[in-house]
């Protein structure tokens, strides 16, 4: 496995299975790749993303090619990517500490939802992370992302109640990965998460991004139904977590 530093052939890769690779494919972004390792196998891609504290990891091949770079890769804990038929390719390399079943939702036919909403930046940092203190939210967020200006949240009587944003956005690639969405659980039923999600997509499709996607859990049904009444639709399904490595011979 080779180190792969040439975007064009980065890019080349990515944008064969660009619905798998969205995210990766925003990270060709300058202030976003040189926090990335990709690394080259065969046909196949790796990438260790180092900007965010969980060190996300995605691989992009067959499920064989995939146990090939799995192997090779020295990362003792990240937040580990699989396409579904790919779980098997990690056995006895990587274990799941807890592995979420996940689905890849794609915005298909925009459906907005009208309402107030504002504009969130750095000022609002400290709201933010407030909120999603009350709950499990924010996972991914990194205060970075706030500078993309592609955050949007609704405040009730001054507070902030519920936001939503991005995980990742590409001008050049024409690409992002909506998230952070969060509603405090003192406001949740009243359609809060669909207004600031509408929000968010909006502003991306006004700004030219035509591949829109987001990540929700299988069994999160309540937020599947809010997807898709603003038009976004499942391609497929995959798991991710943090995993450690398991200790096994590399090949040479």
């Amino acid at each position: 496995m080779k180190r792969l530093t040439d975007k064009a052939a980065i890019r080349s890769i990515l944008n064969k299975n660009r619905e798998w690779c969205l995210y990766a494919l925003a990270d060709l972004d300058d202030g976003m790749f040189e926090h990335c390792d990709w690394w080259a196998y065969q046909e196949g891609l790796a990438l260790v993303f180092r900007a965010l504290a969980i060190r996300p990891i995605l691989t992009v091949g067959d499920a064989q090619t995939t146990r090939e770079m799995l192997c090779r890769l020295d990362e003792p804990t990240g937040y580990l990517n699989l396409l579904r038929d790919h779980l098997d390719s990690a056995a006895g390399i990587y274990a799941y500490r807890e592995r979420h079943d996940m689905r890849r939702m794609i915005l298909s036919d925009f459906h907005p939802r009208t309402a107030v909403t504002g504009i969130l930046s750095m000022a609002d940092r400290g709201d933010i992370e407030n909120l999603y203190a009350t709950g499990s939210g924010g996972l991914a967020f990194a205060p970075f992302q706030l500078e993309t200006g592609f955050f949007r949240g609704v405040r009730i009587n001054g507070r902030l109640a519920a936001v939503a944003g991005v995980h990742v956005v590409s001008r050049n690639e024409g690409v992002a990965g909506v998230g952070n969405i969060f509603t405090h659980p003192d406001y949740r039923g009243g359609g809060l998460a669909q207004t600031v999600t509408s929000a968010v997509v909006a502003a991306l499709l006004d700004a030219g991004i035509r591949t829109i996607g987001l990540n929700v859990e299988q069994t999160n049904t309540v937020a599947i139904r809010v997807y898709e009444r603003l038009g976004f639709r499942t391609r497929f399904s995959y798991y991710e977590g943090i995993a450690d490595r398991i200790k096994v011979s590399r090949p040479g």
